[in-house]
């Protein structure tokens, strides 16, 4: 499972508002009828990262290794083409991130 900020476009020191609307947003995107797993994966991830303790309990207790797309997105986000910074490779490859 990827990353729940990742899949909801928001940053890790979003609030509950921020966090609500961008579900509210995803929702408009990828509503149950017309894209089904889309649905599902922005509904798991809301649910996951909701309120701020449960924001804690992820970011204390979540044991789910990190896939492939988490990391590239962690250290190449998309927009504008940049190259990573070395630190920040560093840290991912450490687990520090």
């Amino acid at each position: 499972m990827t990353d729940p900020f990742l899949i909801l476009g928001v940053p890790f020191d979003a609030d509950d508002a921020a966090i609500e609307a961008a579900y509210l947003a995803g929702l408009r995107r990828a509503s149950p009828e017309r894209d089904p797993a889309g649905f599902e994966a922005l509904r798991g991830a809301y649910e996951k990262i909701r309120t701020r303790r449960d924001r804690l309990a992820y970011a204390l207790f979540d044991q789910t290794p990190p896939t492939t797309a988490d990391i590239l997105a962690k250290a190449a986000p998309l927009g504008e083409p940049r190259r990573p910074k070395r630190a920040t490779l560093t840290a991912l490859a450490r687990g520090e991130v």
